[in-house]
Formats: structure tokens, C-alpha cells, sequence
């Protein structure tokens, strides 16, 4: 967030609570987006996010000054992609969501009990103490499934800023949302996945389907422009993902952000857990067994980006019918993929 804070004093930043909509102009950086024991008491994983952060910090700051992204398939450029990842799905609101499809699984599966017809569903919850741990474990063994995913640098030279957030990785489906695609669209395996991070003011990251977008020219990894109509859906986005609060630079008026704000909350309750059973198996030894299907429908408001099209590959894909559409086809049949959504 150090890119986004004031220009006079680095350790300020500007933030608005999402919930009061109350902005504090001048906010201490410090201890902003943090919990404490967040990744556990032992601090395993908090010193092992510390050494990725330290490495990847310098890479940054260095894409920033130079406003170059790393020459492509180069190790500083798997430092980025590798943050992006981890920034992706090991927030507070990755693991509440994965929370929620513990919780939805179990009540679905406890329903089938005869012994649970009495049971007060309403006056109890179940979740994972570790929700973060699981997630994060399920990501880094999906890693290999996403070195298909490419990596840009977008430049804004308009007149408006990029916003950031205490979650700000935005993920999208602009090829899906256009298929009108019922199910999940945002899965680390999804067919057209689209990850934008917002790094600086007038910088964004994309990690996006090479397969499914063209995004500037082949061989152009930096300096891709920006229009001011981009800026205002990648704020949107930003804002729909973040969990508490929003940050900007002093740049960005009180109502600018109170408008950000606004935009957004027509399309708050669209991300929400839908779960189908299906007709249930009675099995050889007589018990019966359900399939339940989850799906976070994911947040759509028509995105349309001046930087991005659909490739010709895209425009000719007929959609499978599964509950899926997985980027990688052969791993469409494999047992016990991991699947984030």
C-alpha cells in the first residue's frame, strides 16, 4: 500500500471504511489490513510470507520506478507472479468464503440424517479454525495448473487514480460472463480467468487466460494504456473485493471515492454461495449417497475493458455443459483437482 500513500509524508495513506462510508484523510500506513496470528501462533507462515514479501518488494519497487514489468518468464517475473497468487487467496475474505462451503456442506450432508430432523440449523455454524492454512495449502498445490496464466503491466495517464483496498486482488470472467455461464467463473482452473492488482496510482497488474484475451500487442508486457472508463470498473472491482476498507492516495477527492463506493453497492449482493443436490445413489450395500454442487456466483457488471479482447480461439470455443470450464483440458477428468472458487 506504500505506493498509494501521500506523496508529503510515506507513512500516511487515505481510507475509507466501506460500511460508514467515513474517510480518514490522513490514516497511519502501519497496522492498516493486518490481523494479528492471522496465518497462526507459531509464525511459520508469517515469516515464510516475510521472505516472499522482502523479495518481491524490491521487484516492485523497481516495476514502479522503472514502469517496466520483468522480462517475461524471468525470475523476478515468477517473484510477481507468485505474490499475486498468494495476495489472491490468503485474505480474510478468502477464508470466511471458505468458511461458508464448509458450513453450507456439512448442514446439506446432516440433512440426509434422520438423526438431525430435530436439529437447529439456524443456531449453529461449523468452520475450520485453519480456514487460511487449508486454502493456502489447496493454492500451492494448484500452482503448477496456473503457469499457463500470463502477466501485463497497464499504465494509467488519465486523470483519475487507481484505488487499492485490504484485499486487492480483483478476479473476473469476461470470457464466461459473456457465455452467460451459470456456475463458479473465478476457480484457479476457470477457463478465462482474469486476476488485476492494482500497484501504484497509474500501474495495474493483470494475470489473465493467454488462450482467451489478447491484452495490448504480442510482444508488449508494459506500458499498455489505460482510458478513464477502465479506471472506473477496476475501482468498482476493487471495491466489491475489498473486505473492510479502501485506500487511495490524497489525490482522490472524498467524493470521488463516496461515488466508487456507490457504483459498487448495486452489485454487492451478487457474490453469493448457491448449492444443488442431485438426485441421490443407493449404493450396493443399501446406504444412498448425494452429490452436492457449490458455486460462488461471482460479481458481473458488464465488464469492458479498451486495453483487452477476446481471441479467436475464445470467440470459436463451444462451451462443454459441465459445471466447469476448465482452462487446461486435460486436467478436466483428473480426480481430486483442487478447485478455489
Amino acid at each position: 500500500m506504500r505506493f498509494f500513500s501521500s506523496r508529503d509524508n510515506p507513512n500516511l495513506i487515505k481510507v475509507c471504511i466501506k460500511d460508514s462510508v467515513k474517510i480518514i484523510p490522513n490514516a497511519d500506513l502501519n497496522g492498516q489490513a493486518q490481523e494479528k496470528y492471522f496465518y497462526g501462533k507459531d509464525l511459520e507462515r508469517e515469516n515464510w510470507f516475510g521472505n516472499i514479501e522482502d523479495k518481491t518488494s524490491n521487484v516492485l519497487k523497481k516495476v514502479v520506478k522503472t514502469k517496466q514489468l520483468p522480462k517475461d518468464k524471468s525470475d523476478d517475473y515468477y517473484w510477481i507472479w507468485l505474490f499475486m497468487l498468494l495476495q489472491a487467496y490468503r485474505t480474510r475474505a478468502n477464508a470466511d468464503e471458505f468458511n461458508e462451503m464448509v458450513d453450507s456442506s456439512l448442514k446439506t450432508a446432516m440433512k440426509f440424517e434422520k438423526k438431525f430432523e430435530d436439529f437447529e440449523f439456524d443456531n449453529y455454524s461449523f468452520a475450520h479454525d485453519d480456514a487460511i492454512e487449508i486454502s493456502l495449502d489447496i493454492l500451492l498445490k494448484s500452482l503448477p495448473m496456473l503457469l499457463d496464466m500470463q502477466i501485463k503491466l497497464l499504465k494509467n495517464d488519465t486523470n483519475k487514480e487507481l484505488i487499492t483496498s485490504d484485499n486487492p486482488i480483483s478476479k473476473y470472467n469476461q470470457f464466461l460472463e459473456s457465455r452467460k455461464f451459470p456456475y463458479g467463473h473465478t476457480g484457479i482452473m476457470s477457463k478465462g480467468l482474469q486476476i488485476f492488482y492494482p500497484l501504484s496510482p497509474d500501474l495495474l497488474l493483470t494475470m489473465y487466460d493467454p488462450r482467451v484475451y489478447k491484452v495490448g500487442n504480442k510482444k508488449q508486457f508494459s506500458n499498455i494504456l489505460m482510458n478513464a472508463k477502465d479506471i472506473e470498473f477496476l475501482n468498482i472491482l476493487t471495491c466489491l473485493h475489498s473486505n473492510k476498507s479502501v485506500f487511495s492516495s490524497e489525490k482522490v477527492s472524498d467524493f470521488q471515492l463516496e461515488q466508487i463506493l456507490e457504483k459498487s453497492k448495486k452489485y454487492q449482493d451478487q457474490k453469493e454461495l448457491k448449492t444443488k443436490n442431485h438426485d441421490s445413489i443407493t449404493n450396493k450395500d443399501g446406504t444412498h449417497s448425494v452429490t452436492v454442487q457449490h458455486h460462488r456466483n461471482p460479481f458481473m457488471i458488464n465488464l469492458n475493458l479498451s486495453f483487452l479482447k477476446q481471441t479467436q480461439h475464445a470467440k470459436s470455443y463451444k462451451l462443454t455443459g459441465y459445471y466447469a470450464e476448465i482452462r487446461n483440458e486435460r486436467y478436466r477428468n483428473a480426480e481430486n483437482r483442487p478447485t478455489l472458487e
